[in-house]
């Protein structure tokens, strides 16, 4: 059995990379293999931290920033990248004395070598796996070259960096991705071929259900027994289009649609009410790398705008169950618990990880047909609350739109599945089955079979 490492920016929040990561593990481990985390924070028991490679570290945080959205604390890209080169000095030591202290066998670096948040780990990595030259199988979610909004290289000397760092290419190293389009933009760019493995899901995991613990969630972050309880259980980043989701609801208070609510039992044989609220819940909390700042702020002004109450409960959200500060601390997973509907209204995703975890809930869904939908999921036929495939312009805060027809279609079909059990169940169901036949961790399993018959 192998020694093997994930090695990671950050672990153990509800970011896709660290839930994937999770998964991975959790296989690995059955498999009888022994495996170890090294990261920037804390967040994992007994994993192991480098806080240089965290990217709000001091350094790692002015590097990143200067390097992605604007050059202003430097002279130029060459002063940029000579800190850059002094702080990969000091980490690169101590990753290559985690692989000898942890006599790893086989690494797998995440978005650290490919998604361009953290130029001196970058750095550090590719350094050390040129000098130990132990195997690795970098996991690619996301490259710095995709249409995510989250990373702008600010001067020609960094995207030659990334050119040649992000993601590594050396002898001792093979790639995987997430997606088709990935793998063909990787062999385009850098002539490497990668290999396709889908996110994944427990499907045979028992049912997240009410419990003892959970029964609260609803009181607990401000929502009454009746209101309409939307989920958006994503990070909040620009990508994840959450505005959209706003513009739904919105559609959904309209009087007429109110009134058809109020007319008839809800799915469950609740009774939505002249009081009741339609309310969208973020669980996932604000992303604060790369990224414009502004975000979250602009989407409370748009939904206070249009009458749209959030409730912002990260705090109460975490990885796993726990209490803080005298409070206590939901997984991710109790807030689809009891939830009425998911959206995700995302326009750029790496895969998918909340839809298949609404679909593992038995959740109906509302989704932007973003373009790795497209390409590789929506072949599984999804019964979902289609808000299309193209945006409309840009609104006054630089918010995206979609016609306002395919609202109303939405709309018309999410008061469907909330009045409707029998359409309801059908529609969960399908894609439940779906999900399990082509995205299951025995699926993940006989891939990673695969790929460590091939590096070790």
């Amino acid at each position: 059995m192998a020694n093997i490492a994930f090695v990671q920016h950050r672990l153990g929040r509800t970011d896709g990379v660290s839930l994937e990561v999770d998964k991975w593990r959790a296989i690995l481990e059955r498999m009888g293999h022994t495996v170890h985390y090294l990261a920037g924070n804390e967040d994992v028991p007994g994993g192991n931290c480098i806080p240089e490679l965290y990217p709000m570290h001091p350094v790692t945080n002015r590097i990143l920033m200067n390097a992605t959205r604007e050059l202003k604390d430097y002279p130029g890209g060459t002063a940029l990248l000579r800190e850059t080169r002094e702080h990969a000095a000091r980490i690169k030591p101590r990753m290559l004395s985690f692989l000898r202290e942890k006599k790893i066998d086989l690494l797998f670096p995440n978005n650290l070598a490919s998604v361009g948040y953290n130029l001196p780990g970058m750095l550090a990595l590719h350094e050390m796996l040129e000098e130990s030259g132990v195997a690795a199988v970098c996991h690619n979610h996301d490259f710095w070259w995709e249409e995510s909004g989250e990373v702008y290289p600010t001067c020609p000397e960094v995207v030659d960096f990334y050119g040649r760092y992000a993601p590594p290419v050396l002898p001792n190293v093979r790639h995987c991705v997430i997606n088709r389009i990935a793998q063909a933009e990787l062999k385009r760019r850098k002539g490497v071929d990668a290999r396709v493995v889908p996110n994944v899901f427990d499907f045979s995991q028992p049912s997240w259900r009410a419990d003892t613990y959970n029964a609260d969630f609803r009181e607990a972050v401000g929502l009454g027994p009746n209101d309409l309880f939307f989920l958006q259980a994503t990070r909040v980043l620009d990508r994840k289009g959450i505005e959209l989701a706003v513009d739904v609801i919105a559609e959904l208070q309209k009087p007429e649609n109110r009134r058809r609510l109020e007319a008839a039992p809800l799915y469950d044989g609740r009774r939505f009410g002249p009081d009741d609220r339609i309310v969208l819940v973020c669980a996932g909390y604000v992303e604060t790398i790369g990224l414009s700042g502004f975000y979250a702020s602009s989407l409370a002004e748009k939904a206070q705008e249009l009458g749209v109450g959030i409730i912002w409960c990260a705090d109460r959200v975490k990885h796993s169950r726990g209490t803080e500060a005298g409070r206590k601390i939901y997984s991710l997973w109790d807030s689809y618990v009891s939830a009425d509907f998911v959206t995700y209204p995302s326009y750029w995703e790496g895969w998918g990880n909340q839809l298949i975890e609404a679909v593992y809930a038995k959740l109906p869904v509302v989704l932007f047909e973003y373009p790795v939908y497209v390409s590789d999921l929506r072949a599984a036929e999804f019964d979902v609350v289609s808000l299309g495939t193209e945006l409309g312009p840009r609104d006054a805060r630089g918010l995206v739109t979609v016609p306002p027809e395919r609202l109303a279609a939405a709309a018309d079909k999410v008061i469907r599945y909330l009045q409707d059990a029998g359409a309801r169940e059908r529609a969960v169901a399908q894609n439940f089955l779906a999900a399990r036949e082509r995205f299951s961790y025995e699926a993940l399993e006989a891939i990673l079979r695969g790929i460590l018959a091939e590096s070790l």
